[in-house]
């Protein structure tokens, strides 16, 4: 199984403002960080509830860049920022972004059977005055690099980010950008690559034609099926259920919440209007190991956005506002957000790699009566289970049949 992000914002540059310094970062993390990233998943997923269409997104990779924006902005520019992301009041600057080096130290560890890969980029035209301070900071917490563009040859700049977003993932997202301002200041760009192989992968053999019932129309797509153990719970007050599919190395696991009764994209909404991170962590504590009949769709899940409207909506509006935007901590130079793209596109099959797939012959099955299907609309969720970080959190409305 293939997951990746793009999370990309496109700065453009006005005027002067005054420079503000900050104190080095330090401490170990913020407790319960996963809640709040969750909690902000939730928040970007409601402004898109009424749209009859997959949204499935990365809410890490985008509370990474909107943190390392964080670090830049002051005034009121920090304050909507910081309201956004959640970040409790007493929490301390330097202690959030240290903390988000901790956390991709911790993605990216070695674990077989599973590449985990987070890449920051800050793209500058050669006339943008960027702090020494800030791009020393950004490097050491969000390990990003920077490199200078002309923006005012926009075909080449375009071309060149395509090409650093294509290697970043590994080929699968190749043109990104289809045109690029020549007024940019700079392009700060995220990617997270995700590819993990199940722990008990599917067989093959038992993926057939079955079909997925959208609530307006039936489509038919390849259908994966195995009896398997998994993690499961009953959510009785949410009138749903939900397993979890472990990854090798048991540090990532994919949920899959799905609504009972008939199939409808009303019942999906109400179900994820009614969840929040201490009912998600409830739900997952209370899970259990029981064998079951699963199907899945093996299927592509394909998003992108411009994330702007979602955030001006979450009461982020002086970022996009050239007269308003302030990063007097990130340039000299007065810069606002001209656009800030998002794209994830999720790959789910038998076992991910065929390295995996050799080792299905050696699970052994038993017979079950009951099952579990991702046949409907349905919620995702991909986290880290130590700190409970969603990588990935969205809404399978309708798959694109992955053959």
């Amino acid at each position: 199984m293939q997951v990746l992000v793009i999370l990309l914002v496109s700065l453009a540059a006005t005027g002067l403002a005054q420079v503000d310094s900050a104190h080095p970062p330090q401490g170990l993390g913020i407790p319960g960080i996963g809640d709040f990233i969750q909690k902000f998943a939730q928040d970007l997923s409601s402004t898109s509830r009424n749209e009859p269409r997959n949204a499935v997104f990365s809410p890490f990779s985008i509370t990474t860049l909107l943190s390392m924006l964080l670090m830049g902005s002051s005034g009121s520019t920090y304050n909507q920022l910081r309201s956004a992301l959640r970040y409790p009041p007493q929490v301390p600057d330097n202690l959030i972004h240290e903390t988000y080096r901790n956390l991709m130290q911790t993605l990216i560890q070695d674990n077989p059977g599973i590449i985990v890969s987070v890449a920051n980029r800050i793209f500058l035209n050669p006339n943008a005055d960027i702090l020494l301070e800030y791009s020393d900071k950004a490097l050491r917490f969000y390990a990003s690099g920077l490199e200078q563009l002309d923006f005012s040859h926009p075909s080449a700049a375009r071309n060149a980010i395509n090409a650093w977003v294509n290697q970043m993932t590994r080929g699968k997202i190749p043109k990104l950008l289809t045109h690029v301002n020549p007024q940019t200041s700079a392009l700060a760009v995220n990617t997270v690559y995700f590819k993990g192989d199940w722990k008990n992968p599917f067989d093959k053999m038992g993926t057939s034609r079955g079909t997925f019932n959208t609530g307006k129309r039936i489509v038919n797509i390849p259908m994966m099926s195995t009896v398997m153990k998994v993690l499961y719970t009953d959510l009785p007050a949410l009138n749903a259920e939900m397993i979890g599919l472990p990854y090798k190395g048991d540090q990532f696991a994919m949920y899959f919440i799905v609504p009972k009764g008939p199939a409808s994209l009303t019942s999906l909404h109400t179900l994820e209007s009614q969840l929040d991170p201490h009912t998600i962590n409830r739900y997952i504590g209370n899970m259990s190991q029981i064998h079951m009949n699963v199907f899945l769709p093996r299927m592509r899940l394909n998003f992108k956005t411009d994330l702007a409207d979602t955030l001006k909506q979450l009461g982020v509006t002086d970022l996009f506002n050239p007269s308003r935007a302030d990063f007097s901590n990130m340039a000299s130079n007065r810069i606002f957000i001209d656009k800030v793209i998002h794209e994830t596109v999720i790959d789910i099959t038998e076992a991910g790699t065929e390295a995996a797939a050799a080792t299905a012959a050696t699970i052994v099955r038993f017979g079950s009566s009951r099952e579990f299907s991702v046949n409907r609309p349905s919620l995702l969720l991909l986290r880290e289970q130590q700190t409970g970080v969603p990588l990935f959190w969205g809404r399978i409305v309708e798959p694109e049949p992955l053959h």
